[in-house]
């Protein structure tokens, strides 16, 4: 969720609204990424922690 499809760096946000400006809000997949948003969110959220905890603790 942090690269758009062709690689480049991104935000969360901006990718799931590039997710539903490419499949239109009302199709499946547009409904599908907006109902799991929240957790979408979430979870990239702990995700991108758990990288900057690695990256500060010594190898």
């Amino acid at each position: 969720m942090t690269t758009t499809p062709d690689g480049t760096p991104t935000n969360p946000v901006d990718r799931i609204n590039e997710i539903t400006g490419r499949y239109g809000p009302d199709s499946l997949i547009g409904r599908f990424i907006r109902r799991a948003e929240p957790e979408i969110l979430a979870c990239t959220c702990r995700v991108l922690e758990r990288v900057a905890t690695a990256k500060r603790q010594p190898m």
